[in-house]
Parts: structure tokens; C-alpha cells; sequence
């Protein structure tokens, strides 16, 4: 699906700091080898850890030993169901943008509904603002201002970019930005509290365009959410 990071980022590191402070269990979406999953475990987190890859958490496991307090979920999200409530904390790095606008919006009621109340979320996701979609930005800027529901979304990467790593990125891809999460999680009940952009160091400088290659969400649940 395109790359993973070793390093822990600004909002990871508020995720690991947030969810070692609670009884309640943290689900990492998409931890891929774990650097997010494993540093909370370190923190004393109680981490459910998924990936679209059983691989991926197969090695994150044996980094992690026989560690009591970390569950493997495999799957794609959001196509898999927690308890209502049960969860202290939801970290999404760099995977929203692999959904379409309705699984986008079921995920973001899922994610609603499984945070109890204080629980907090924790979104990575890629903007258009990269240099690969350089060709797409007036695209999509035009989309957004004729009110598009969702205006980055690409069928197919290989119309809007010609880009040396593309055959690196998935053919399809929803290219995020800070309005459209913030209606999507604000729709879904939960309570934008920090948004922003910023460069992905961690990603190859040929991906640089102008420092708005990541956005970065942080949202809290103040109540119970029922699912739709």
C-alpha cells in the first residue's frame, strides 16, 4: 500500500503518551510493523494492534514477545467490529486514505462508536499537496470550491500523475484534507480538538512539495456514540 515509518511522529507520540494513561485498551489502524503499537506497549498501553497484513503483525509480535497487554486484530478496516465504548484511543497513521468516501464515513461511525467517552483519535492521512498529485492539485482545489463532498479522490493514480514512484502508490487513493475530516468525524460525534499540516520527513524527498504532504487530526469523544 505504498510506504511504512520507523519513526514516531508529533501526533504518534501524543497517541503513545495518551493511551499508556489508561485501563483501557488503544487501537492502532494500520500498524504495519508496529513503531506506533510498540512504543505504546512500552508506555504499559493495552494495544490491539491491525493490519491488512497478517505478516506485518507477525513480526511485530516477535519484537514484541510474549507480551500479555498486545492483541493482533488482522483485517481490513473498517470491515471488523469492537465493543462499543471499550476503547481508550484510536491511532489511524497514514491509512484513511486508502478508503472511499462511504467506507471513510462508516469507518469514522465505527470510530465513534468504539471511543468511550474521553477517548481520543489520533489521524495521519496523505493531502493532495505532495509532489506526486502536483498535476491533480488545481483539480482538486476546483472540486473543493464547487463543494465536492470529496473532492481528492482518485479512481486512478496513473490519470492525474506520472511521477517516477507511481508505480509505488495504489491505484486508487483518497487524498485528504483538514475540512474533510473534520466533517466526517464531527458527522460521525466526535469533537475536532487540533488539526494541521505538516512535511513527512519519513517519506523520500522526491514526495516534498510544500510542507502540506501529511494532515494531522486529533478529535475526542465527549459522549456515547450509537451506530448507525
Amino acid at each position: 500500500m505504498g510506504w511504512t515509518s520507523n519513526q514516531l511522529n508529533a501526533l504518534s507520540q501524543m497517541f503513545v503518551d495518551f493511551c499508556g494513561q489508561s485501563s483501557r485498551p488503544a487501537l492502532d489502524i494500520g500498524a504495519a510493523y508496529g513503531v506506533a503499537s510498540l512504543a505504546a506497549l512500552a508506555k504499559g498501553a493495552r494495544v490491539i494492534a491491525n493490519d491488512l497484513d497478517a505478516g506485518h503483525l507477525e513480526e511485530l509480535a516477535s519484537v514484541a514477545g510474549s507480551e500479555p497487554r498486545l492483541q493482533l486484530l488482522p483485517g481490513r478496516f473498517p470491515d471488523f467490529d469492537l465493543p462499543p465504548a471499550s476503547l481508550s484511543a484510536v491511532h489511524a497513521s497514514n491509512v484513511l486514505h486508502f478508503l472511499t468516501g462511504d467506507e471513510l464515513t462508516l469507518g469514522a461511525t465505527k470510530i465513534a462508536q468504539w471511543l468511550a467517552p474521553g477517548g481520543k483519535l489520533f489521524v495521519h492521512a496523505g493531502t493532495p499537496y505532495q509532489q506526486p498529485f502536483s498535476l491533480f492539485i488545481p483539480q482538486y482545489e476546483q472540486r473543493v470550491a464547487a463543494g465536492e463532498s470529496w473532492p481528492g479522490y482518485v479512481s486512478d493514480t496513473r490519470e492525474v500523475s506520472t511521477h517516477r514512484r507511481l508505480g509505488q502508490i495504489p491505484r486508487s487513493i483518497h487524498l485528504l484534507d483538514a475540512q474533510v475530516l473534520r466533517r466526517v468525524f464531527e458527522d460521525a460525534g466526535l469533537t475536532m480538538e487540533k488539526v494541521w499540516y505538516y512535511r513527512r520527513h519519513d517519506l523520500p524527498r522526491s514526495m516534498h512539495h510544500d510542507g502540506r504532504e501529511g494532515v494531522a487530526f486529533l478529535a475526542l469523544q465527549s459522549s456515547v456514540s450509537t451506530l448507525k
